[in-house]
C-alpha cells in the first residue's frame, strides 16, 4: 500500500519556516567572534537559529562564505552608521569631528562585541580573514575619518602622530575597555557596558587624545 504522505521535492530543503537571513548572519557573527573561524561549527549555528544544517548549506556553499557574509552584515551596519553621522555633522570638521567619530566608535563597540572581538582575533594574522576585515570594515572606517584627520592636522596645536600609530591608538582606546571587561569587573566591580561607564570612557578618551590638539 502506497503512503499517502506527499513526496519530498528534491533541491530546496523542505522546512516549515523560511530562513531569516539577517538573524542567521547576526547569530553566525556572534558564534564566529566567540569561537574563531576554526572553532565555529555550522551545526551549532543552525541549532541557535532553530533551523537545520541543510538550510544553511542551501544558502551558503561553505563556512567561509557564511563567515564573509556575516562580516559583510557587520560592515554594512557600521559603515551606514558612520556615513549617516558624517552627513548629520556636515558642518563639523577637524578635531570636533574626530571627537564625534571616536565617541560613536566606542558606542558601536559596546553594542556590537563581534566588531572588536573579530578585529583583534584576526588582525595579528596574515590570512584571508584579516585581509577581508581590512577591506570590508577597517579601510572604509579610516576613509570616513580621513578628511577630519587631514583638517585637524592643519591646526598649529596638532601633534604630528603618524597615521599607523594614530589608527592603532583610536582602535585600541575604543575597544580595549570592552575587551578587558572581565578584568575590570573583577578588579573594580563595575560593568563596562553600563551607559554611565561607556559615556565616562568616551569622555576620557576624547580628553586624553584630543584636548591638546585644540
Amino acid at each position: 500500500m502506497e503512503s499517502s504522505k506527499p513526496k519530498r521535492k528534491r533541491g530546496r530543503p523542505s522546512l516549515a519556516q523560511e530562513l531569516d537571513i539577517d538573524r542567521l548572519l547576526t547569530i553566525a557573527l556572534e558564534h564566529f567572534s566567540n569561537y574563531g573561524f576554526e572553532g565555529a561549527q555550522l551545526k551549532i549555528i543552525a541549532e541557535k537559529v532553530g533551523i537545520t544544517n541543510s538550510l544553511i548549506s542551501y544558502h551558503f556553499k561553505n563556512k567561509e562564505e557564511l563567515w564573509k557574509k556575516s562580516v559583510d552584515h557587520l560592515a554594512k551596519s557600521i559603515v551606514e552608521k558612520f556615513e549617516a553621522m558624517r552627513s548629520e555633522l556636515k558642518d563639523t570638521e577637524g578635531v570636533p569631528m574626530l571627537r564625534s567619530y571616536t565617541r560613536q566608535l566606542i558606542y558601536f563597540s559596546a553594542k556590537n562585541p563581534p566588531f572588536y572581538k573579530l578585529t583583534f582575533m584576526e588582525m595579528g594574522k596574515n590570512s584571508w580573514r584579516s585581509d577581508y576585515l581590512i577591506s570590508s570594515i577597517v579601510e572604509p572606517l579610516t576613509l570616513i575619518g580621513q578628511s577630519a584627520l587631514n583638517k585637524a592636522s592643519t591646526s598649529p596645536n596638532f601633534i604630528a602622530i603618524p597615521q599607523p600609530n594614530f589608527v592603532s591608538i583610536i582602535f585600541g582606546a575604543c575597544c580595549s575597555f570592552f575587551m578587558l571587561t572581565r578584568l575590570i569587573e573583577h578588579q573594580y566591580d563595575i560593568s563596562t557596558f553600563d551607559h554611565e561607564h561607556i559615556e565616562k570612557h568616551a569622555d576620557l578618551v576624547n580628553q586624553i587624545i584630543f584636548d591638546s590638539f585644540e
